[in-house]
């Protein structure tokens, strides 16, 4: 059977056994939405920034693969929106967070403006998407250690998430040294 919204909450409030078998370890719903939330932000202004990369490597032998980060992206925001849409989080926060998070991006990404692939500029780009993808991959691991705790997260899908994140870290580390040489080595 369905559960409303607030027997959700009072479920997450009740105490629980922790991870090291401690009662009272039940996880802050407050605070974990709050945490989720901000990586919510972060991951709307991140699958721009990786649809403004693969406008920087259209043309090249990577344009398919940035255009599989911004799919795969996509889905880790749907699949987030759902575990948000789980814990109760409400529409209103979310709109909040979607108004905050275009008005910074448009304004904190100096990188938007150099569209050149064999500058360093583009290798800074690399690295910051780079840097995104660890962060995302750092808030499944974190949810993943609370999963335990609090029923409504699922563990096996955060550790498939996780593995996706170290898998699209690996692929973008793998297309930033691939493309090092020609932008730091002189040519003859």
């Amino acid at each position: 059977p369905e559960r409303s919204t607030s027997e959700e909450k009072q479920m997450s409030e009740q105490p629980r056994t922790g991870p090291n078998g401690t009662a009272g370890a039940g996880v802050q719903s407050d605070k974990l939405e709050a945490y989720m939330l901000g990586h919510y932000m972060g991951a709307l202004s991140g699958v721009r920034l990786f649809d403004e990369a693969a406008s920087t490597w259209a043309g090249t032998p990577y344009e398919e693969r940035f255009a599989g980060f911004v799919d795969e992206i996509k889905h880790d925001i749907d699949r987030l929106e759902a575990m948000l849409d789980r814990l109760g989080a409400g529409r209103r926060q979310v709109a909040k967070g979607l108004g905050t998070v275009t008005g910074i991006a448009s304004r904190l990404n100096p990188l938007s403006r150099i569209r050149e692939r064999t500058g360093i500029a583009a290798h800074g780009e690399l690295e910051m998407l780079q840097s995104l993808v660890v962060a995302k991959r750092s808030m499944w691991v974190t949810l993943l250690e609370l999963a335990p705790a609090e029923p409504r997260l699922d563990a096996e899908e955060l550790r498939k998430l996780e593995s996706d994140a170290a898998d699209q870290y690996d692929r973008l580390r793998a297309i930033a040294e691939e493309t090092a040489r020609d932008r730091f080595l002189a040519r003859d």
